[in-house]
């Protein structure tokens, strides 16, 4: 959000979270319900059954839906405190947290939120973390990075997170001043794991709240051009580059949701949910209907021709025909036992076998979409790839652990049997991933297979 319109975004949000409660639906793509209030939305995230949504507001506020359409039961992070840290990093801050964004990593969700004040670039994004969101315990871990107040340095707002094809995870952020910046973030720990890097933007354009996302072999980093926090005067509008790399260059700029579209005015803060196999879009927009009231959109992206289109042309959130992102147990269909890193080594050729769940993190595996038909499976532990061992092409190769680099053998299709349960298949080799000798035995070999329809072939994926 712009860093000079808060105090505008400021009144209209505390009006709004408490006058929207029970108003009727909205005309979106999916008539959004309920408490339909938004600025800055974060990426939508689900624990168990319900989805959460975070956005600007005090405390860092939110509300939860189950079916991503009827929105209710609102609350907030902090309540009417803050983080003492805050006082010393942002004097005059006054307890109202801009532009929140969350992410899975490990056994707990991470929310990174920002804190400014109005027409200053002396900020910060904090993160705390919780193991639920629907039984929250909230820890603070503090500071993730500052601005410092300079004229051209990377705002310290607007933190938006991603995981890549080999499940590192990176922080993009930053507003006006000195464009945006990118850093990879520690799983374990929540802070940096690596310097920030500027990535785009800067010398005051009108560039903020950029979210990066992957499909294929691009990076695509969306950001807003133009001035929120306006109402139906707003002139934010969606904009989307592309590069190869994370850090970029990220070039070929393009309008991807102009700033007027029927009733929505000023769309911006882009969030991406990869959801069976769709990529559904959160933005905010205000709502020329509604005196500009600022709201929760979302809307289906699809990738043509290597660029990303956006479309309001669907009523219910459905299957594209794939899979949910996420952090799964997979576990035998024949055993019963979960597949994990035998004796929770991180050594790449380390053997991947089956043992009974003990809900350690070396039997739980991030499931990173391609956007292909293809997947990687990340292990949580390690961040190690599951891997066919050599390239193998062979009935009976091994299954192990290593670096992800992004060859074949690193890649894999789910192929749906019934309910939960899948074929894990080589996009090397066309085998499944197979219990070897049908064992039930804890540490039995996992290899790969041709087909043949038996349950020792068969996972259930439990989300984590």
């Amino acid at each position: 959000m712009f860093h000079s319109m808060r105090d505008i975004a400021r009144k209209t949000l505390r009006v709004g979270i408490f006058s929207l409660i029970g108003c009727s639906s909205i005309a979106s793509a999916l008539n959004l319900g309920g408490i339909t209030n938004s600025h800055d939305p974060s990426t939508l995230v689900k624990d168990d059954d319900t989805y959460f949504h975070f956005t600007t507001g005090n405390g860092v506020w939110f509300s939860r839906s189950t079916d991503m359409v009827n929105w209710g039961n609102p609350g907030t992070v902090f309540g009417s405190g803050w983080p003492s840290w805050i006082n010393d990093a942002v004097p005059g801050f006054d307890g109202h947290f801009w532009a929140p964004d969350i992410i899975q990593m490990g056994d707990h969700y991470y929310l990174y939120y920002s804190v400014s004040t109005f027409g200053s670039s002396r900020s910060a994004i904090g993160v705390a973390r919780t193991e639920s969101l629907k039984n929250p315990n909230w820890q603070d871990l503090g500071p993730v990075v500052q601005s410092y107040g300079g004229n051209n340095e990377i705002n310290a707002i607007d933190a938006a997170l991603f995981r890549d094809h080999d499940g590192r995870v990176y922080m993009s952020y930053g507003s006006w001043f000195g464009g945006l910046g990118v850093a990879e973030i520690n799983p374990s720990t929540g802070k940096l794991a690596s310097s920030v890097q500027h990535i785009f933007g800067g010398g005051h354009q009108s560039i903020e709240a950029p979210y990066i996302t992957r499909n294929g072999d691009y990076y695509y980093l969306f950001f807003t051009r133009g001035n929120c926090c306006q109402g139906v005067n707003s002139t934010y509008q969606v904009q989307v580059a592309r590069s190869s790399s994370v850090f970029g260059p990220y070039t070929g700029e393009r309008n991807l949701m102009p700033n007027v579209s029927g009733n929505r005015k000023g769309p911006g803060h882009v969030g991406i949910i990869k959801q069976d196999g769709c990529n559904y879009t959160t933005t905010h927009y205000y709502d020329l209907n509604d005196n500009g009231a600022a709201k929760l959109d979302i809307q289906r992206m699809d990738f043509v021709n290597g660029w990303p289109t956006m479309t309001s042309n669907f009523n219910s959130i459905h299957s594209c025909g794939g899979y949910s992102e996420g952090l799964y147990q997979l576990q035998s269909r024949h055993s019963g036992k979960a597949m994990e890193i035998e004796g929770a080594v991180t050594d790449n050729g380390t053997s991947v076998v089956q043992y009974d769940f003990n809900d350690w993190l070396h039997q739980k595996w991030y499931l990173v979409d391609h956007g292909t038909g293809t997947y990687s499976l990340i292990n949580a532990w390690s961040q190690k790839s599951l891997d066919v061992w050599e390239q193998s092409s062979a009935d009976g190769a091994n299954i192990a652990q290593w670096e992800y680099w992004g060859g074949p053998g690193q890649k894999w299709r789910l192929n749906h049997v019934s309910g939960n349960i899948v074929e894990i298949e080589s996009n090397l080799s066309n085998k499944l991933l197979d219990v070897y000798g049908f064992s039930t035995e804890n540490g039995g070999n996992i290899v790969q297979w041709q087909g043949a329809g038996g349950h020792n072939q068969q996972w259930l994926m439990l989300r984590q």
